[in-house]
């Protein structure tokens, strides 16, 4: 089959161009939101265990020259503090997308917007799709999605399951030792020219999966679905968050901050608390920095706040009833 130089070079572009493109949309799999990332593309089998250590307790008071081990006179501690480990699994699961170009796209668009386009659109597919899936395990560790508050299954700090509000969406805070990330199969693409059609299928997939790992060590917040809402996101809900997670020593990061993934929604409207717009509760913070306040003001921007770094997303579960 003969194979055009612009066909080739569109291929050899786009996979040079994937990962790369991949990276820069998918917000997940990084190592600032999920310490346990796991390669093992190569490997065999599409499942993997993460061991899990059991918590230790603390330690008891004896007098000097009493047992340590046999306290409770059955040849065990008391408590008892043996090392048993669990096990998380991990599955890997297929993403994928494809696209059609013809020789006319190439010819009358120009080769360098049919490339861009094409890498994008690939790219975000599965990129999105990769958030997606694992935003819905950060609620109830599948990725299915959740039609209903009442599907989440770790804590939650704002409106409650019962709320009767309509339709709600979820932001997170949580420990980067909360989840873990498998990949089985890098972002890739396939390419097949058809000469009857005179086109190209450019096709992109990846492998990957995840898993709660400490499920305390995350918090949902569920707000009113939407831009400008009553029952909107506030700081007091975050500020529990942190509260919460520092109550079960889920460890931050080396700022000492947890991270947080907020809609355009719950952006605004905690940059309007922050610059003040909104009024802000008395109850949480006491009083927030001038400079982050004005940072909030003039680039609509929430960074850092109330021991949490924000992050905006538009692939957090919505359109969850509360009923």
């Amino acid at each position: 089959m003969a194979t055009t130089t612009n066909v080739a070079n569109l291929y050899e572009d786009v996979v040079a161009d994937l990962i790369p493109y991949f990276d820069n949309f998918v917000l997940l799999p990084n190592q600032q939101l999920i310490l346990n990332a796991y390669n093992i593309t190569g490997g065999t089998g599409n499942t993997m265990n993460v061991p899990v250590t059991n918590a230790w307790t603390t330690g008891a008071t004896i007098n000097p020259g009493n047992k340590i081990i046999d306290i409770g006179g059955n040849d065990q501690a008391t408590p008892v503090n043996d090392f048993a480990p669990t096990s998380v699994q991990i599955t890997a699961v297929k993403r994928g997308s494809g696209t059609l170009v013809t020789t006319e796209d190439m010819e009358d668009a120009g080769y360098d917007t049919v490339r861009n386009a094409v890498v994008t659109r690939l790219s975000r597919a599965i990129a999105q799709s990769t958030d997606l899936g694992g935003f819905n395990v950060m609620g109830h560790n599948l990725e299915a999605a959740m039609t209903n508050l009442a599907n989440v299954t770790v804590g939650m700090d704002g409106l409650s399951a019962t709320a009767n509000v309509g339709a709600c969406e979820l932001g997170y805070v949580f420990s980067d030792h909360a989840l873990g990330y498998m990949v089985k199969r890098e972002p890739e693409v396939k390419m097949h020219e058809s000469v009857n059609r005179d086109q190209i299928e450019l096709v992109s997939t990846v492998r990957n999966g995840f898993k709660q790992i400490h499920p305390t060590f995350i918090r949902a917040i569920a707000t009113k679905a939407g831009i400008g809402q009553a029952n909107a996101a506030t700081l007091d809900f975050f500020s529990t968050s942190v509260a919460e997670l520092r109550n079960v020593n889920a460890p931050s990061d080396f700022q000492g901050l947890y991270a947080g993934v907020i809609t355009p929604g719950q952006e605004l409207a905690l940059a309007k608390e922050l610059n003040g717009v909104g009024g802000i509760s008395s109850g949480s913070i006491g009083s927030v920095a001038q400079d982050l306040a004005n940072d909030a003001l003039l680039q609509g921007l929430i960074t850092q706040a109330i021991g949490i770094s924000f992050i905006r997303s538009n692939n957090t579960p919505t359109g969850l009833a509360s009923v």
